[in-house]
């Protein structure tokens, strides 16, 4: 197995392609490097746009398809938010499916 270098944050967050902070959980997104020095330009130039921010590069393996092999971190704010948009239109779906019990909740 080879070994990349990927880019954390102190949220447990990992750096995407796109420059995007991202949980880690579509190992596809995440930048990765085979070059340490590559890894750390990266945090530096990161770390300029964002004076508070923590990063670092991490030697991590690779699996079978060639991914970093990385645990999942917290949820980002956007995935949060995304969820919490989606919650409403569930409760509206339910609502329609069974209209008789929207009085009920009292």
């Amino acid at each position: 197995m080879s070994t990349v270098f990927v880019i954390k944050n102190q949220h447990g967050h990992y750096l995407s392609k796109q420059q995007l902070w991202l949980d880690g959980s579509d190992r596809r997104l995440l930048y990765r490097t085979p070059h340490n020095d590559e890894a750390v330009n990266v945090v530096f130039e990161q770390s300029s746009k964002d004076i508070y921010l923590r990063a670092e590069p991490f030697p991590c393996e690779l699996d079978k398809n060639n991914q970093p092999m990385v645990e999942v971190g917290p949820p980002t704010a956007l995935e949060t938010q995304a969820a919490l948009n989606q919650e409403p239109e569930q409760e509206e779906n339910l609502q329609q499916e069974n209209p008789e019990n929207i009085g009920d909740q009292a």
